[in-house]
């Protein structure tokens, strides 16, 4: 987004926008569980923003609008860490630092998290950020998903 302000950190985690250079990193922190939850992925990654954590890109988070399910002021958000950085709690701040550049930068009122029902680290950031269960549903692979959502603006109802 133009003009946006990056990056932005909570004094341990920075969320800066992920450029073309940053594609080798993102590639190698690929591995089986990621692509468990999240597909084989695209050969030249875009995403909003790298996660990065002491001058290293731990991760990546993103934001889009291309779901047929969401609304005006509605976004689906996706985020991994790296495999060696997991379960440190990184991915808990990288999402509420998105919903706060989100609130700051774009006009969105809430951000959805579509997690699949197995993966219980996504879950359980999704229910650390605060995020409610608004559905429960198969993906076209027919796996279980659970959808959360995030109030990004204050006046933002559930």
């Amino acid at each position: 987004m133009a003009g946006a302000r990056w990056p932005v950190t909570d004094g341990v985690v920075t969320l800066r926008a992920a450029e073309r250079v940053d594609a080798p990193a993102l590639l190698a922190g690929r591995d089986p569980e990621w692509e468990r939850w999240l597909g084989p992925g695209d050969d030249e990654p875009r995403p909003t923003a790298c996660i990065v954590v002491g001058g290293e890109i731990v991760g990546w988070v993103d934001f889009d609008t291309d779901h047929d399910w969401l609304g005006p002021g509605e976004v689906n958000v996706g985020y991994t860490v790296f495999a060696p950085h997991r379960r440190r709690g990184y991915a808990r701040r990288a999402v509420l630092l998105l919903a706060a550049w989100l609130a700051d930068n774009a006009p969105v009122d809430r951000a959805y998290l579509a997690v699949d029902a197995e993966n219980e680290a996504s879950l359980g950031v999704a229910g650390s950020v605060g995020a409610v269960v608004v559905a429960r549903y198969l993906n076209a692979q027919g796996r279980p998903q659970v959808r959360h959502v995030i109030r990004v603006r204050q006046s933002a109802s559930p």
